[in-house]
């Protein structure tokens, strides 16, 4: 199983911003595209995350993988401040 780093930011943009259109937006994507992308990391994992209504509510599986998903994205953060301490 191989997830996509653009499905992971897109549901934490979902999440982090409270709806679709919100998210959509700060990514400069469409929701249909954010959309699409969200389903498929949902097909790769074999779980839904988000139950899709107005505001949308996360499931378990959706709570679990935005609290990996935000150490994730730390440690992306602390690897390239510590590479670009190298490189200077």
């Amino acid at each position: 199983m191989t997830i996509d780093p653009k499905g992971i930011n897109g549901f934490l943009a979902i999440v982090e911003n409270g709806n679709f259109e919100k998210a959509a937006k700060k990514l400069g994507i469409t929701t249909s595209a954010l959309s699409i992308r969200v389903s498929t990391l949902e097909k790769i994992i074999g779980e839904q995350l988000l139950i899709r209504k107005r505001p949308f509510i996360l499931t378990e599986t959706g709570h679990i993988l935005y609290e990996h998903a935000l150490q994730l994205r730390n440690l992306e953060v602390s690897l390239i401040e510590k590479i670009s301490k190298i490189a200077c």
